[in-house]
């Protein structure tokens, strides 16, 4: 929805006003009753004087002693931070720096103190947001010169480099016993340059070996860069089949802010046209050869007899951004309770976007405005309470950053707490809470302190009236995973995945907010019930968590059991921890440990962590090398079932 003509400013000159009016949060803030009619076409950018007619007074003002905050409050605060003008939150848009200053402002409104760096309401770290094509980068063959553009693309996981070497088709670059192929079979590829398809034989054919309705990891560009490397080639080009995908322009480089870490290896996409020129003298054609695959499932891999020079030279960005923090002081500085929600999203979509070649900002109304509304909401509630009764502990509100590229804001501030860690006795993680349906609310962590499930029974009989799922489970693919590594007690709101999820189409319209209301009403009570009682026993919560299997190795095909930290880009895995009684644990893994080699196959970072984890199956032995103290150490791991 676009903003009222008459009022619409451009972008640069909001954030200018955002800016100066986050610098002088000092200032006073005129205070007015909220109004109850939500906006319709809230505006967008920053902050100006009005907003569709509301005055920022009325918008940023916090609620009477004991008020409820209403859902025309939290209907506002979903609907800025969901406008497309904030370019879907992405890292490195000016949009969400535009929220982060929203966010900060409301805070102040509220009556929080600023809980950031030297004194301010923000809590900055740096992170790569993509990456930018620079110069020399090109590919020559037979003396012609292909610069980056229409024939040629670096891949964003490319390492930088110059790279002369023989030619060599390996099909899809496929190699996967499970699946009774392998395109590298017979084929030497050590020191080579390797020209491989797009996806996977038999696409979109549901009855192929491949289940072609549904890629498999095979089919992923990291995997193929992984299993090129992984059989001594030094460079990859990836073409489109031109079966079903004659015409496709060229895989650009990355830019959605997560997966920047380099694949070891040269690499790059092609045209149709670069590749005819490379197969050129082997008597075959591009389509020859996909048809061949395709025919008869078998691979049709031959070296080529030219070489090429392949160029690379790409810069990774990197971007500050922030996690907006403000604090309610309690009476005992030894005690804190955390509230938090990510306020990041997907910006124009990119790899992690459901919504195929989608560059639309994806708003993310539920991911999650609506955690971070929420949030906002029991900060507003319990900071009316505050005026009366100050509370127990120190209460901490914070909007993460960076949790859809790896968790990075809530790590960061587990790394760099604004707090003494050791004072944090729970925190309570809102993300996706903004599509209640038949009364069901997730709860997960119900496991992670003793105290906690007769806890939430009582204030849910009181207070929420909810149908609760719920888990023990601790991780999960949310910041809370970020405390609990550092054991300690969270809990985490949730109300269900949806079609809507990753997609430009989670817009504001499509919220619950009546039982997005309840949730913020839930969650104030859950927060005031902690405030009451004594520090929560922290207990290691059994994996039964369907949400929680990322972090633990499970869903790549064998279970280990191990929580990588994401925080590290490259150099091996370091671990966080293991889980109790998990094969990682079972063989001597521990926390600090930084896998390197995974039978075999060498580790740098995640991606190639994952890989070879789901390229076993359960119930294989593997070595596993890690770094501990200073040296290298081996591990026998017989690889467990997902639990």
């Amino acid at each position: 929805m676009s903003a009222v003509p008459s009022e619409r400013l451009s972008l640069l000159l909001l954030l200018a006003i955002g800016a100066a009016m986050v610098g002088s949060l000092t200032a006073a803030t005129a205070a007015a009753p909220a109004r109850e009619t939500p906006p319709t076409k809230p505006a967008h950018a920053v902050v100006p004087e009005r907003l569709t007619g509301i005055p920022v007074s009325q918008l940023l003002v916090s609620m009477p002693a004991g008020a409820r905050v209403p859902e025309a409050q939290l209907r506002r605060d979903v609907w800025l931070l969901a406008h497309p003008d904030w370019e879907g939150r992405g890292i490195g848009t000016a949009g969400i720096d535009s929220a982060a200053n929203y966010l900060a402002l409301r805070m102040r409104a509220i009556g929080l103190a600023p809980g950031g760096d030297d004194g301010t309401y923000f809590q900055s770290l740096e992170v790569t947001t993509g990456v930018e094509v620079g110069e020399p980068c090109a590919i020559e063959i037979a003396g012609n010169r292909f610069a980056a553009g229409e024939d040629f693309e670096p891949i964003g996981f490319s390492t930088n480099g110059r790279l002369k070497a023989p030619l060599v088709f390996a099909g899809y670059g496929i190699s996967a016993p499970g699946y009774q192929y392998d395109d590298y079979a017979g084929l030497d590829v050590r020191d080579k340059l390797v020209l491989v398809l797009t996806n996977e034989p038999g696409e979109m054919d549901s009855t192929s070996r491949f289940d072609g309705s549904v890629n498999t990891a095979h089919a992923e560009l990291r995997t193929k860069a992984i299993v090129a490397r992984e059989h001594g080639a030094l460079g990859l080009l990836v073409v489109n089949g031109p079966r079903h995908h004659a015409g496709e322009p060229l895989r650009a480089p990355r830019r959605d802010g997560a997966g920047y870490m380099t694949s070891g290896l040269l690499a790059a996409s092609v045209s149709e046209r670069l590749a005819e020129r490379m197969l050129a003298g082997s008597g075959h054609t591009l389509r020859e050869l996909q048809d061949s695959i395709e025919r008869d499932t078998r691979p049709a891999s031959v070296a080529l007899a030219d070489s090429a020079t392949v160029m690379v030279t790409l810069r990774r960005t990197r971007a500050t951004t922030r996690n907006v923090v403000g604090v309610i002081a309690g009476r005992d500085s030894a005690r804190t309770l955390v509230v938090g929600a990510h306020y990041d999203h997907l910006g124009f979509g990119g790899e992690s976007s459901l919504a195929a070649d989608s560059h639309a900002p994806h708003v993310g109304a539920d991911d999650n405005a609506s955690g971070t509304a929420a949030m906002l909401g029991v900060a507003t509630q319990l900071a009316a309470r505050a005026a009366a009764r100050t509370p127990q502990h120190h209460l901490v509100f914070c909007a993460f950053t960076g949790e859809e590229i790896g968790l990075l804001g809530s790590g960061h501030f587990v790394d760099q707490p604004t707090r003494p860690l050791p004072t944090v006795e729970t925190m309570i993680n809102m993300d996706m809470v903004g599509r209640l349906s038949r009364n069901r609310l997730a709860v997960s962590g119900t496991g992670t302190a003793a105290e906690f499930p007769a806890m939430l029974a009582a204030v849910n009989a009181s207070t929420g009236g909810f149908e609760i799922k719920s888990s023990e489970d601790g991780y999960g693919p949310s910041d809370h995973s970020s405390f609990y590594k550092r054991r300690l007690p969270v809990l985490f709101l949730f109300t269900g995945a949806h079609v809507d999820y990753h997609k430009p189409s989670d817009t504001p319209d499509k919220l619950e907010y009546a039982g997005l209301a309840r949730i913020t009403q839930f969650c104030a009570a859950v927060v005031e019930s902690l405030d009451a009682r004594p520090r929560p026993t922290f207990h290691q919560a059994r994996s039964d968590s369907t949400i929680g299997r990322i972090a633990g190795g499970a869903g790549y095909g064998a279970y280990l059991g191990t929580i990588p930290d994401y925080m590290q880009t490259e150099g091996g895995v370091l671990l966080s921890g293991v889980r109790s009684g998990g094969p990682a644990e079972q063989a001597g893994l521990r926390g600090a440990d930084t896998i390197i080699q995974f039978d075999g196959v060498h580790v740098d970072n995640i991606y190639d962590y994952t890989y070879a984890l789901r390229s076993r199956k359960p119930g294989q032995q593997v070595r596993i090398t890690v770094k501990r103290e200073g040296g290298n150490m081996d591990f026998v791991v017989t690889l467990g079932r997902r639990p």
